[in-house]
């Protein structure tokens, strides 16, 4: 498939020549480089005082390629005998091989990490990488191996592996992880997961690499020529979300029309296994998106579709994915609320609002729609998070890396929407300005009150000061606390609930830490209530970044 995708898009290409050039686009973001003289105005006394005051943070984007498997390892106070199953993190492990580094940390070599709880003393730490096709050609040529990434590597790929690149594809899974049913037996099979359509099967009891499974759609507009000849079915989501009343997910496919007069197309996807995927609805439309998340009611699928649009003729000439999403800040968001029994597509007109991640949304009644979402104002912020930045004390608090949590009113019958002011307002708490949202997952498409998440940049200065924020949606506010530790760089957390809980917010926060001064880390135990720890152990190597993950619990392969 992606050879013939190659040889479509050179075809397009030729076919439209001179329009592939996008240096000059006014509408594509602004280089990186366009803070660069500032950048080199702060004096070098404060790139020493940020060195000597979060010099550990730097481990979380440094490789480590140490992989152990079921290592004991100790809490501080006993567990709970309910909390059994198994935590598992997807995110960074490695950002070089040989001669050849990576220019962007979500380019890093994906790295699984795990906890395993029986209910007693002893949890059994393991930590291994996803043994994709890139990874271990990469480590056969000893180099980073041509493969599309998120940015690009150092020293450059030539031209001839920017082709290679575009004919393999993205293989690199170091986003999420998720658990599907196998439609025969009912058993879970768990997949690594990133923006793109393939996935990897991985084996939960000892994180091994199983297979690549790329799902395939039988026909596409009544064309089955059509489908496999004139689409590359390229972007997805790393967030699939449970179908409510059933047991399967849905995510959605952004296919990519290679041929002149011929639209793209995307899909809200029902995942009934790993394998087994049917479309709900699909709409045409000019331009494809971007999407990292969306959002699922009782009986609606929104995606917000932000002004962020792939350019596949930059595609063609760079092969770099984030280098070739046009921006386009004068323009208007697009929601699609697709309805999950008919598949009847509503197109509603949005305020230009960019998101990563949907936090929740609920149907208040059959027409009319709340839906949560933490926003940045423009992508912008995605281009600063380069290695070079990330590990330089004055470069990365160059930046703001706030986001805020907003609240959309969807009116389906006016097709409008409308923004309702967060508690407290318009004083905003360090809890609205959270990313990395989690909620407690039984409350997912209801009215609910509780959502934590992580907050960069706590003191407006250093964007290492970081804490875990609990945001009350439901108490104007009352209820937003923090938990913070200096030189402690918490990941995003994930919630598990008591058995038997009296409210939301009943359960437990476990959160992957790096202790700076230690330069170790460890899991965090904290009460979803209070915010307040009450359990840690220190595993026996370090974790760089962790993105995702989630906790599955006594869903333990044998």
């Amino acid at each position: 498939m992606m050879i013939n995708f190659l040889v479509q898009m050179l075809l397009t290409v030729c076919l439209v020549g001179q329009h592939c050039v996008l240096s000059e686009d006014k509408t594509s973001l602004p280089p990186f480089n366009h803070r660069k003289q500032e950048i080199k105005s702060v004096i070098q006394n404060n790139r020493t005082k940020s060195q000597q005051t979060d010099e550990g943070f730097n481990l979380l984007f440094q490789s480590n390629t140490e992989e152990l498997l079921d290592v004991p390892v100790a809490f501080e106070n006993p567990l709970p005998e309910w909390l059994t199953g198994n935590l598992v993190r997807n995110g960074l492990g490695m950002f070089e091989i040989g001669p050849r580094t990576f220019l962007h940390a979500f380019d890093g070599f994906a790295k699984l990490a795990s906890w395993k709880f029986s209910g007693n003393s002893t949890v059994l730490f393991s930590t291994k990488f996803i043994k994709s096709d890139f990874y271990r050609a990469s480590k056969k040529a000893k180099t980073i191996a041509p493969y599309l990434l998120f940015q690009s590597v150092e020293p450059a790929f030539s031209w001839l592996e920017r082709l290679q690149c575009l004919m393999r594809g993205l293989d690199n899974m170091n986003v999420n992880i998720l658990s599907f049913r196998n439609a025969k037996n009912g058993q879970p099979e768990y997949a690594a997961l990133s923006d793109f359509w393939l996935v990897y099967k991985i084996g939960l009891e000892n994180l091994t690499t199983e297979y690549k499974v790329s799902p395939k759609f039988i026909s596409r507009n009544g064309n089955k020529w059509l489908s496999g000849k004139a689409f590359l079915d390229l972007l997805s989501s790393a967030h699939p979300l449970p179908e409510p009343g059933t047991q399967n997910y849905l995510t959605f496919l952004s296919s990519v029309s290679m041929l002149p007069l011929t639209k793209s197309i995307i899909s809200l996807v029902r995942i009934n296994s790993l394998k087994r995927r049917s479309v709900v609805a699909k709409w045409e439309v000019d331009r494809v998106p971007y999407m990292h998340s969306f959002s699922v009611t009782k009986t609606k699928a929104i995606l917000l579709a932000s002004p962020f649009y792939v350019n596949v003729f930059c595609m063609a000439r760079k092969a770099e994915p984030f280098s070739c999403l046009d921006w386009y800040p004068e323009e208007n968001g697009t929601l699609y609320v697709i309805n999950l029994k008919s598949g009847k597509v509503r197109t509603i007109s949005i305020q230009n609002v960019f998101s990563m991640h949907h936090v929740n949304a609920y149907d208040i009644n059959n027409r009319k729609i709340i839906m949560d979402l933490s926003t940045y104002t423009s992508p912008n912020f995605v281009r600063f998070l380069q290695l070079k930045v990330l590990r330089d004390p004055v470069e990365r608090n160059s930046f703001d890396a706030h986001a805020r949590l907003r609240r959309f009113y969807i009116d389906l019958k006016r097709l409008q929407v409308h923004e309702i002011d967060l508690p407290p307002f318009p004083v905003q708490s360090l809890a609205s300005k959270l990313d990395m949202p989690v909620i407690n997952e039984s409350f997912r498409s209801k009215k609910y009150c509780f959502v934590y998440g992580l907050v960069l940049k706590t003191d407006n200065v250093s964007l290492t000061n970081i804490a875990i924020v609990k945001k009350d949606l439901c108490n104007n506010g009352t209820g937003d606390i923090a938990w913070q530790q200096p030189g402690h760089y918490p990941v995003e957390p994930w919630f598990v609930p008591r058995p038997g809980g009296t409210s939301e917010d009943d359960g437990l926060l476990l959160v992957p830490v790096l202790d700076g001064q230690k330069r170790q880390s460890y899991l965090a135990i904290l009460d979803a209530i209070s915010l307040r720890l009450i359990n840690r152990a220190y595993t026996p190597t370090h974790i760089p970044y962790s993105l995702h993950g989630r906790f599955f619990a006594n869903e333990l392969e044998v």
